[in-house]
């Protein structure tokens, strides 16, 4: 199990088939997967989304990751950076979700430190972006909390969302 992120409170690491029974309990949840542009997932597509991970790591170096209570071993959920065309430009933007359980503890927020400190020292990215639908008022609270700035309002992959950058 490879390590890629260590917090005061989370250990982030990459995400493996043995992770199947924990990452149901995000991507198979409709109430935390409310705002995702793929939906819920069935037990299939979370094997499927393992193996995206997987290729993402040996592609771009980065992609989605497992987030663990690094005291109690909890499974927390997951986050990580995506490369998607937005308009016209290629982003790289934050993503994190975090089980039910596992909400309103900043874990969120400490994620998300620990994303943009890997972006930054381990990638060298410059910028990071988010794109978050402007209903999801959890999620622009941590985008706000963490130093990203409202950019421009637009549509990705059908659904409204406001695009937040943050520079590195």
């Amino acid at each position: 199990m490879l390590i890629i992120i260590e917090t005061e409170r989370l250990c982030v690491r990459q995400i493996t088939n043995e992770d199947v029974d924990n990452l149901s309990k995000v991507l198979a949840d409709p109430v935390v997967m409310q705002y995702s542009t793929v939906g819920v997932h069935t037990e299939q597509q979370i094997y499927d989304y393992i193996a995206n991970c997987k290729n993402q790591y040996d592609l771009n170096g980065y992609g989605h990751w497992a987030i663990f209570n690094s005291i109690t071993d909890e499974f927390v959920g997951v986050c990580g950076l995506n490369k998607h065309k937005v308009d016209t430009d290629d982003v790289i933007h934050i993503n994190y979700r975090l089980a039910r359980d596992q909400q309103g503890k900043g874990y969120a927020v400490e994620s998300t430190f620990g994303v943009l400190d890997f972006a930054k020292n381990a990638l060298n990215l410059k910028v990071v972006h988010a794109l978050i639908e402007p209903t999801n008022i959890s999620s622009v609270k941590v985008i706000n909390r963490t130093g990203f700035q409202f950019i421009k309002s637009s549509v990705f992959r059908g659904f409204e969302v406001d695009i937040y950058q943050v520079s590195l």
